[in-house]
């Protein structure tokens, strides 16, 4: 069966087994289906099913939020059924049933998805896919795929439309989700298969970078630029405590470091170097006597680990060619303290715009781990600055072909990411969530019945795919597989 448009639905219809009718008060988006006698031990949250509609078409759906119903049990009344069950007597079945919700993904009369405008007539068969046919086949017809359907076969792998990978891609879950083995084994290879090199920053130093041994820089080799290195000088040094709130121009210390930092004496020396001829430099541009004290007890405070950062020779251009040459380039941030990654974090990604603003098409992937160290959802200084330049690299990529993939384990909040930079994330795969997630998660669900309960009991490796690269107008349930050496 090639050619979806030309299924035989009368002969399918025949080998798949029928699980159901479809009960009173359905529409065309919904529909609740009564289970035949002993399909409830089988028939399960998340089950995909057919149903062959009396008015006249095929639609495919999927089963949420299931419930048994007894009206001999019913707690809210006594009748003759609570009390044989107060004695321990079995009761009569016979006002018994099972049931499921069923939401709408689509008309499928025409061997593809379609928005269903015909109400699902009660009393429709609906039956349960096997094996032999594969759902997948009916969402879309695309080259890239990714995982499988988690409740279904492992050949049920699901299409993405992978021209909306460029519009960027959040990854939620708490720890323990899995979001790293989605990432590795599933969004990292789909990347490289629709053509970009995937650039990793990798805040611990563990989750990506003993996975790719031969594609690994450290932080200490990226040149800063000079904008980073005010920015990263100004952070440690804490302002001079003279730090205007919500400016970064307008504070003194950050004018008398530029003209410090551009004049470049201090580069291409050790650190111990580095630091007294910026120190001296930094005393001779202070006018105000009031700062000269407060210049040499930061001075004073800086361990040679803060300087560090400011003695690597490898160019933001130069990381860019290797990443070329190597396809999968990881960037081990681990040794530093944040403002340290925050500033190779800038000075790498004021290279890629100034590129995108040149009109270079990039094809590069950029996977950000803890994302909200990069941009919290309320940020000052450095963290103020990363979060604007995540909200401008989106824009621009959307165009350009620079693909945001952020990874956090919260999505909103104080745990999650700023929302301005959230807004940009088109593409979401959501795992288990963190209870103070619950009535956020929940929004991206509105309509399609996955709760916030349900949401906080996925398993590891579960994630509901969502927005503008799933074939699906609601939510699908991904799995994948885990290599057992994990």
């Amino acid at each position: 069966m090639d050619d979806e448009s030309s299924i035989d639905w009368e002969s399918w219809t025949k080998s798949l087994e029928q699980i159901g009718v479809v009960a009173s008060r359905s529409t065309e988006n919904s529909a609740l289906m009564i289970l035949q006698e002993g399909k409830e031990g089988t028939v399960t949250n998340e089950t995909l099913v057919l149903i062959d509609n009396r008015a006249g078409n095929k639609i495919l759906a999927v089963c949420r939020g299931g419930f048994g119903y007894n009206d001999a049990l019913r707690a809210s009344a006594y009748t003759p059924g609570i009390a044989y069950a107060k004695r321990g007597h079995g009761l009569s079945s016979s006002k018994e049933y099972f049931a499921f919700n069923l939401v709408v993904i689509g008309d499928v009369t025409e061997g593809i998805v379609k928005p269903n405008n015909m109400v699902i007539a009660p009393g429709s068969p609906v039956y349960r896919f096997n094996e032999k046919f594969n759902p997948m086949r009916l969402l879309y017809k695309s080259d890239f795929t990714i995982g499988y359907y988690a409740n279904g076969h492992k050949s049920w792998t699901i299409p993405l439309m992978a021209e909306y990978l460029s519009h960027h891609i959040g990854v939620f879950g708490v720890t323990g989700s899995g979001k790293s083995f989605l990432c590795r084994y599933q969004l990292i290879p789909l990347l490289r298969e629709y053509g970009y090199d995937v650039l990793i920053l990798d805040w611990k130093g563990s989750d990506y970078a003993p996975y790719y041994p031969d594609n690994v820089i450290s932080m200490g080799d990226v040149e800063l630029d000079y904008n980073a290195v005010v920015s990263y000088l100004a952070e440690v040094m804490s302002y001079l405590g003279v730090r205007e709130t919500g400016s970064r121009t307008g504070s003194r210390i950050v004018n008398y470091l530029e003209q410090v930092v551009w004049t470049t004496e201090w580069k291409g020396r050790n650190v111990d170097e580095t630091k007294e001829k910026l120190k001296q430099n930094l005393l001779r541009v202070i006018e105000d006597p009031r700062y000269l004290s407060k210049v040499q007890k930061a001075f004073e405070r800086l361990e040679s680990e803060d300087l560090k950062p400011l003695i690597g020779k490898m160019k933001p251009s130069e990381v860019i060619g290797l990443l070329r040459e190597k396809g999968v380039l990881v960037i081990d941030l681990s040794y530093g303290l944040k403002e340290q990654k925050l500033s190779v974090f800038l000075s790498l990604t004021r290279y890629l715009k100034r590129l995108m603003e040149e009109k270079n098409e990039l094809k590069i992937a950029l996977l950000i781990d803890e994302a909200p160290q990069y941009c919290p959802w309320q940020g000052e200084g450095l963290e103020k600055e990363t979060t604007d330049m995540l909200v401008e690299l989106a824009a621009l990529g959307r165009s350009y072909k620079l693909s945001l993939t952020l990874v956090s384990q919260g999505i909103a909040g104080n745990i999650g990411i700023n929302a301005a930079v959230r807004r940009n994330l088109n593409t979401l795969f959501i795992g288990r969530i963190h209870p103070l997630d619950a009535q956020e998660a929940e929004n991206y669900f509105a309509k399609s019945l996955v709760t916030s309960e349900s949401l906080l009991r996925l398993p590891e490796g579960h994630f509901y795919i969502v927005g503008k690269a799933n074939p699906s107008p609601i939510p699908l349930l991904m799995t994948f597989e885990i290599p057992e050496s994990e």
